[in-house]
Formats: structure tokens, C-alpha cells, sequence
């Protein structure tokens, strides 16, 4: 039966059969029809073999890029070498593309873990007939798993190959072929399991994102952090300005029977804190949250988030932290082609600063750029100045809702040209920060770094005292209350109890991933770098 099936498949492949429309598609379709037909254990058998069946025999099981990495040298240092007979090795892979020559040989391009190596597969080297190794090997096709056992080798070009002397083994079939072409957005990120197999520059973004991470975990680690992996359900929306996603359990009921109505949590922040009160100094986690918002460009409901916090550290000490922890960055990600030129540019821009990022003072700089004195941080105040400046007002006119609105309009396009931190933010936007008085305001202990004109980070020193905790908690509820500003932090009482054994001066800090993984791989949507798109595009997959 396999020999009939490859003939025919051959045949399709160059066009020879009855039919003159035989495509691509058409010849997948065929492969599909006739493995669906077989009995599942021969399918099992002849398509989809257990692992241990399919490597064993003689020869060394090895990845690719060790393989790569091992000989690779060695044909260097003796361009005259072309096999090593005394080394017999076992790859397994997938296979990238196949260049056939004749009946009786083809070489393809295996690849596993981003490596690639070139197969030479002879039907002289393997023993066989050229009719054997054609009806044999006419069923493989680009896409599919092989595993393959030879010897180490070059071409007379000098390409390092693994010359094979068995036959090529299937591990897993393509069941339909990778199209040469998907760019159509509505079809990509409907799509991502294509999108990966199609377009080289989804899977460096994905790279990308994965090396940051570990580049920035490990970072942490050097500093003594310790990671943890804090509640993701809980009660109330504490830890950000955010509207939670609400839901309930069967099995977690009040005392009244009542199912208790519990929230995905929009922010780490609290839980970690309440880690440091129970006396551990450096912590971290990088983690999902939730966030019941809108979907645009830079904005999703789920996302990946980093926060840390330490002991004893003040605010200056942490921008000098976020600097050295970009210079790891640039370093680390400079080496990704995807990520060279944003590397360039930030190391360009921190070189001409002194290695320090640039520094702009809310409170000193609002006024200039509306050229008119800060009103008063209260709702009337705010109301009055947006129509002096002929500014269109929010629909949500909490003091945290225009005042947000003003930095944006004023001060964020200043913060384009150069990575900046932006410090000194009024009080009411930090209701967990420190906050002292400055000018007659008050101001929060804290900073945003914005590049190339988005928020990237988001640092204050934490407010320790759980008296004054308590009364911006309810300070936020006014806004929820007043001003229906569902965004507000609803109160946490555990919270401020918990902060009654002390909470040591600390600082926290957050980032975005999927924002800082958009400006490394110049990625202008989040949903370009979230590994299966924006939830209306999860809920088609």
C-alpha cells in the first residue's frame, strides 16, 4: 500500500496524473484521505510512531544544534575531511524544504530548536535500489517530522550534513502545505499556529519575548530577588487602577450558602507586598493579569506584567537600577536581528545622556507646556482649566481621570524623542505611593518611564502607613462613588491590616512585557506580540 500511495504521490507531484488541476492542496488533501482511511493502529505504525520505537537502533541520539556545534569545527580545521565513518548519529527534526536529484537521491534542510542541518540521503549509501529508495522516500514532503541516522559530513561545498545510511523514518506527517504567502492580518492572528509555520519574523518576535523575560529574571536573580507566584483569584480589584473581571466558584460559598464572588487579580502588587511585611527584602513575579478593558492597538485584557519590590531602596536607587537592567537588555537582545536597531537607538540615547535616561518633572513641566499655573488638584479646579486650554474633557471627571488626561495631552509627546522618566506625578494618580509636598501639591514618590512615547514602567516608593493607606483607599472609593470612575482601587482592609506589622520603607516596581517586547522587535500592535493575538482573536483559535 505505501508503495502505491508514493507512486501516485509522486505522480501528483509532477503533475503527471489524469487530473490537470493537481495542486499543492490537492496532493496534501490525498495524504490526509488515505492516512484517515487506514485502521488507527496502523496509523500509529506507519505515520505516527512512539518515540522510543522511532530512534531505536544504532547510532546516538542528538539534537541538532549540538550536532551543528560539535562537527561543525572539525570540518573546518580539515576542509578535506567529507565523512566520519566511526560516528554514527540519530536526528530528529522537521523538515524545512526538500531538493531532490533524480530517482535515487534528495537532500532536505532539517530543523529543531531554531538549528538547521543539511540531510544527504543516497539510495547507494543506504543500500537500496534506485526504485526502492524512490517509492520509499517519495512520501516525505516539507513539513513533516522525520527522524533521520547517517554519519557526520560535507558536500563538496563544504556544507556540514548528516549523510544518511538508513532510511529516513516518519515521526509526524504534514497533513496540509504551509502557504507561501499569509499576511492578511484578519486571517494571522486568527491563525497563529500558521502564522508561526509561514512567517520567519512571528517566530523572532516570540524569540524576542522569550529571551527578554529571561534576560530579565535572571537579572533579578543576580540581585537577589526572589521569585514568587502570588494568588490570581482573589476578592476586590486591589493593586491598580483597573476594573477586575468578576466571576464565582461552586465550591467556595459564604457562610449563607452564597457563592462568594471572587476577581482576577488586575495587579501582583499587593500580594507581594504583603510578602515583604512577612520579612522577605527582594521580591518579584512575572505573571499574567486581567484587566476588564478595551481592546485597541496597545491594550488587551490579559497581559504579562513584571514587579519587584525591595527594601530600604529609594527611588533614585531604582532609575539607576532600570538603566543597568536595560544595559542587560541591549546586550542581551542586540544579539536578535529582529531587535538590533531599537537596541541602537537606546544604547545611542543613553550614551549621549551620560548612560542615564532622561529626566522630566511633572510638576515643574505641566505648567510650562500649558502655560498656565496648576489649578488645584480637585474635579471644579481640573473641570475649569481643561476649558481654559480649550481641552476636550473625559468622560470620566474624577481629580485621576483629568489630571491623567492633561499628562497625556502635555507630556507624553516629550517623551518621544528620548527614553524619559516622568516624576513627580500628583498624589491622587499613586494611591499606594509615598507622597510628600512640593509647591503647595502633593506629589507621589514616583516615576513612569516612557520610550518612544509609550509607558514602559511604572516605580514609586510604597506608602507604609497604614493609617494614611486607609484614607486614600477611601479617597478612591469618593471617586468611584462621585464620579462613577470604575477604574478606582476599591479598598482592601486585609491589606491595611496586614501593613500594622510593618512594612519597611520599599520601593516597587512594574513593566509591561508585551509593551517592552513591542518596542524592542518594533512591533507597532500588542497583538503582534502576544503569542496567540488579542482575545477576540484567542476566542477564534
Amino acid at each position: 500500500m505505501l508503495v502505491r500511495y508514493t507512486r501516485v504521490a509522486r505522480m501528483l507531484a509532477r503533475g503527471l496524473a489524469t487530473k490537470p488541476e493537481i495542486t499543492a492542496e490537492s496532493d496534501f488533501a490525498f495524504r490526509k484521505s488515505h492516512i484517515a482511511g487506514l485502521p488507527t493502529a496502523e496509523q500509529d505504525a506507519r505515520f505516527y510512531p512512539v518515540y522510543g520505537d522511532l530512534v531505536a537502533g544504532d547510532g546516538a541520539v542528538e539534537r541538532v544544534a549540538s550536532f551543528v556545534s560539535r562537527f561543525r569545527p572539525v570540518f573546518d580545521a580539515r576542509p578535506e575531511l567529507r565523512v566520519i565513518d566511526d560516528a554514527k548519529f540519530i536526528l530528529n527534526g522537521k523538515i524545512a524544504s526538500i531538493r531532490r536529484a533524480g530517482k535515487g537521491s534528495m537532500f532536505l534542510d532539517l530543523v529543531q530548536d531554531g538549528q538547521k542541518v543539511q540531510v544527504v540521503a543516497n539510495h547507494k549509501m543506504m543500500g537500496l535500489t534506485n526504485g526502492e529508495f524512490a517509492d520509499w522516500h517519495g512520501q516525505f514532503k516539507p513539513g513533516d517530522y522525520v527522524s533521520c541516522t547517517g554519519h557526520p559530513g560535507t558536500t563538496n561545498t563544504g556544507e556540514l550534513s548528516l549523510k544518511a545510511s538508513e532510511r529516513l523514518r516518519l515521526a509526524a506527517p504534514a497533513l496540509h502545505p504551509v502557504p507561501p504567502a499569509f499576511r492578511d492580518p484578519g486571517k494571522v492572528y486568527s491563525n497563529r499556529v500558521i502564522d508561526y509555520l509561514a512567517n520567519g519574523r512571528s517566530r523572532e518576535v516570540m524569540v524576542a519575548r522569550a529571551r527578554l523575560v529571561s534576560t530579565l529574571r535572571r537579572f533579578l536573580e543576580d540581585h537577589g530577588f526572589m521569585e514568587f507566584a502570588t494568588p490570581i483569584l482573589g476578592s476586590g480589584n486591589s493593586g491598580a487602577n483597573a476594573t477586575p473581571f468578576t466571576t464565582t466558584s461552586v465550591h467556595v460559598k459564604n457562610n449563607r450558602d452564597e457563592p462568594v464572588q471572587l476577581s482576577m487579580r488586575v495587579a501582583p502588587e499587593l500580594w507581594l507586598k504583603k510578602l515583604v511585611i512577612s520579612g522577605f527584602d527582594k521580591v518579584y513575579e512575572i505573571g499574567p493579569v486581567f484587566r476588564n478593558e478595551g481592546v485597541d492597538a496597545t491594550h488587551n485584557p490579559e497581559f504579562t506584567s513584571c514587579e519587584f519590590y525591595a527594601t530600604f531602596t529609594s527611588l533614585a536607587q531604582t532609575m539607576e537600577f532600570t538603566e543597568k537592567l536595560f544595559q542587560r537588555l541591549i546586550a542581551e537582545l542586540s544579539t536578535l536581528a529582529i531587535c538590533r536597531e531599537r537596541c541602537s537607538w537606546l544604547q545611542q540615547s543613553l550614551s549621549r545622556n551620560g548612560g542615564e535616561f532622561k529626566k522630566i518633572d511633572c510638576l515643574q513641566q505641566l505648567p510650562l507646556e500649558t502655560g498656565r499655573p496648576l489649578p488645584d488638584f480637585t474635579s471644579e479646579a481640573l473641570v475649569q482649566y481643561f476649558q481654559e486650554l480649550g481641552v476636550p474633557l473625559p468622560k470620566v471627571r474624577s481629580p485621576q481621570k483629568l489630571l491623567d488626561e492633561l499628562i497625556s495631552v502635555y507630556l507624553e509627546p516629550l517623551c518621544r524623542k528620548e527614553p524619559t522618566f516622568l516624576y513627580n506625578l500628583p498624589e491622587v494618580l499613586s494611591p499606594l505611593a509615598k507622597s510628600a509636598t512640593r509647591n503647595n501639591f502633593s506629589v507621589s514618590n514616583r516615576f513612569e518611564l516612557y520610550i518612544d512615547g509609550t509607558e514602559i514602567i511604572n516605580a514609586y516608593e510604597e506608602e507604609n502607613n497604614p493609617f494614611k493607606q486607609a484614607a486614600k483607599f477611601a479617597q478612591q472609593l469618593s471617586a468611584r462613588t462621585q464620579h462613577n470612575d470604575t477604574d478606582a482601587i476599591l479598598p482592601d482592609s486585609a491589606y491595611v491590616e496586614a501593613m500594622e506589622w510593618g512594612l519597611p520603607p520599599t520601593t516597587g516596581w512594574g513593566m509591561g512585557i508585551e509593551r517592552a517586547v513591542m518596542f524592542f522587535t518594533g512591533c507597532e500592535r500588542i497583538d503582534q506580540v502576544l503569542p496567540f493575538g488579542k482575545l477576540p482573536d484567542v476566542l477564534k483559535q
